[in-house]
């Protein structure tokens, strides 16, 4: 008994420290991620309960998927994956998809076991990117929302910092439309490429099941890792959290990226499905919903 007592008492602070290092690095990735997939998933289910498959893969996919598959592609350099083909935008395919990265790599290496983990997320993690390019190059009148993207912060390792990530969303939210439609940008013809470009992207970020298997290997994979590094730390009596919430400024500085790219695709989401509806109404008298 006084053996599993002395176990608990060393893994007890391992683990906690664990999950708290992990919450803090990757939480931002799990929060927007998850609501960038429904939100893509959705927006996908709208055309298709409404004007077709074909839509959506041919006005907004040749753009869309490149972006994602290139996400995929690119993260697969620096953790050692080796590509073995690419197709950015194939929708002809039998199978349906439109696009894939196939690759390899050694099972047995932590490094590219991790990998998988963001070349999984890559499609969300890379669009968000270019759309905070698009905003910083392409749109007339950017500084306000430029200031607010900027602005957004995130801490995911207290129930109050994850509950202040929706209060940030909810008033981005409100802000967002003034700033984007402002009188400059709607009657500037960049700004209505910068629209369409921006849509397609947000709307192909959907993670397909092959991405979230492989996000959840390499997230098994980081756990792993974590916890060997807490156990050598509570071993030799020494704390690596502060080292680890260095690391999680770095990730959490994306929280105005991935907000931008969540009130987007948001937005995309509710004018697809109100002004489609309006279209199956007129045209079958029959509204649709996009949730099952």
């Amino acid at each position: 008994m006084e053996t599993l007592n002395t176990i608990w008492q060393f893994l007890k602070p391992v683990l906690l420290n664990t999950a708290f290092q992990f919450l803090a690095i990757f939480g931002i990735f799990f929060f927007f991620g998850i609501i960038l997939y429904l939100l893509a998933r959705f927006t996908r289910v709208v055309f298709v309960k409404s004007i077709g498959y074909k839509f959506d893969v041919f006005v907004t996919g040749w753009l869309g998927t490149p972006v994602h598959e290139l996400g995929h592609a690119l993260l697969c350099l620096p953790f050692g994956h080796q590509i073995t083909e690419l197709k950015l935008y194939t929708p002809s395919s039998e199978d349906g998809t439109l696009g894939y990265v196939k690759h390899s790599y050694n099972t047995k290496n932590i490094w590219h076991q991790i990998g998988n983990f963001f070349i999984g997320m890559g499609p969300i993690l890379f669009g968000s990117f270019v759309l905070f390019l698009l905003i910083k190059y392409m749109l007339p009148d950017n500084v306000a929302l430029l200031k607010m993207v900027n602005s957004q912060g995130a801490d995911f390792t207290t129930w109050h910092g994850f509950l202040n990530q929706f209060v940030q969303l909810y008033h981005a939210g409100i802000q967002f439309p003034g700033l984007l439609f402002s009188y400059t940008n709607f009657h500037s013809w960049q700004f209505w490429l910068f629209l369409y470009i921006s849509l397609s992207i947000a709307s192909h970020m959907e993670l397909s099941p092959p991405d979230l298997k492989g996000v959840w290997t390499g997230l098994l994979a980081i756990i792993l890792l974590f916890f060997v590094i807490n156990c050598i730390g509570e071993a030799f009596h020494f704390s690596v959290s502060g080292y680890m919430t260095n690391i999680s400024r770095y990730t959490n500085i994306s929280a105005g990226i991935f907000s931008f790219a969540t009130i987007l695709s948001l937005l995309f989401f509710v004018s697809s499905w109100v002004l489609l509806n309006i279209y199956t109404l007129l045209r079958f008298q029959k509204p649709f919903h996009p949730f099952a």
